[in-house]
């Protein structure tokens, strides 16, 4: 039985930031996603694997990804235009699946479940907050600094405006909206912040990926959820169906830093974690990891490209399986045209859970 969780929580709003070779090819069709896959079997995958009663351990799995995803400055298997290649996806056991982030029926496997859309409607701020439309070069004028126009910079802009939008506690109609949700922002010292990268390098632009914010669940009866938002900005232009290597570096990043989370009861606690070298932390994580029964670890990315549009994307593990449902890519080019309300109903979902 699959069960969603809600609580009270407190209302923090800023986030601290601290410290292949392919084979032979043949096309497949996978939940209405065209792809090219590729039919030679991973060489080397086995012995990074750990099984326990058939089954290959997230924890595991997830540190395994993370080493040879982001791992070097060498990325072959990144395209020019920034997205992984379908064959590396395939050999490392990643599958995108086409995901409808507007259906209104519950899908009994996506680890989240969003509020109805009308509750953010009606908890809309009524102060106006500044966003910057987005003009293309043909209408913009002769004197305009391009840089400013860059993917870099306007995916950045966005992901900031949307955080803001979403946790504006002031003048709303009604009470502050995050309150009823039972979510909170992830904040120093939260001791998933101690191994968590925010910034990373993109292939082949030299752009960075960044990390805006991480929401989480409050704690339900003690017991914390693994289960994570995070929003973060790209340095290029995504298409529909592809994922760019800065969202999977985001996904597996943070899953593999939520997998690796030391437990940590008290505030002092909490803040010794990050006067800690990394031999340290590894050492309190294996006598006291925060979740040491998980396997699937749940990632919720709000993520924002050029040249100002946005999607969202599920990823959690499945057995030896990475599975990343990705909605298409909704424009934020013009406040009017955003969809503020549906990404507002998914920040805010509520985790589901296996009793």
């Amino acid at each position: 039985m699959r069960t969603a969780y809600k609580n009270q929580l407190p209302t923090s709003l800023q986030l601290q930031r601290r410290r292949t070779k392919s084979g032979k090819q043949k096309k497949e069709t996978y939940n209405s996603i065209s792809v090219v896959v590729a039919t030679r079997s991973c060489v080397g995958l086995l012995p990074y694997l750990v099984f326990h009663q058939g089954k290959i351990f997230g924890l595991e799995r997830s540190r395994w990804l993370y080493e040879v995803v982001t791992g070097g400055k060498n990325k072959p298997f990144v395209s020019s235009e920034g997205d992984v290649t379908v064959a590396y996806l395939f050999e490392h056991g990643i599958t995108l699946v086409a995901w409808d982030i507007e259906a209104s029926s519950v899908d009994s496997s996506v680890p989240f479940t969003k509020l109805p859309r009308s509750i953010t409607r009606n908890y809309r701020p009524e102060t106006d907050i500044p966003f910057s439309n987005y003009i293309p070069p043909e209408d913009r004028s002769d004197t305009e600094d391009n840089r400013w126009w860059s993917a870099q910079i306007r995916s950045g802009n966005a992901v900031r405006f949307f955080y803001e939008w979403a946790l504006a506690s002031e003048n709303r109609r009604h009470a502050y909206l995050m309150d009823s949700c039972g979510v909170h922002p992830v904040n120093f010292p939260n001791p998933f912040l101690c191994r968590c990268p925010i910034v990373g390098w993109h292939p082949p632009t030299g752009g960075r990926w960044d990390v805006s914010f991480f929401l989480e669940p409050e704690k339900q009866n003690t017991s914390p959820f693994p289960h994570i938002a995070v929003g973060a900005s790209q340095p290029v232009d995504a298409t529909d169906n592809s994922i760019l290597y800065g969202e999977l570096a985001v996904i597996i990043t943070v899953m593999n830093s939520r997998a690796k989370q030391p437990q940590a009861q008290s505030e002092e606690e909490m803040e010794s974690l990050f006067d800690m070298v990394e031999e340290e932390v590894e050492k309190t994580f294996q006598k006291s990891p925060a979740f040491a029964n998980e396997q699937t670890f749940p990632v919720l990315l709000f993520s924002f490209v050029g040249p100002q549009h946005a999607r969202i994307l599920c990823a959690s593990m499945n057995q030896r399986q990475l599975i990343v449902r990705m909605s298409r890519l909704y424009s934020f080019e013009r406040k009017e045209e955003a969809p503020l309300d549906l990404f507002t109903s998914w920040l805010f979902s509520r985790p589901v859970v296996e009793t």
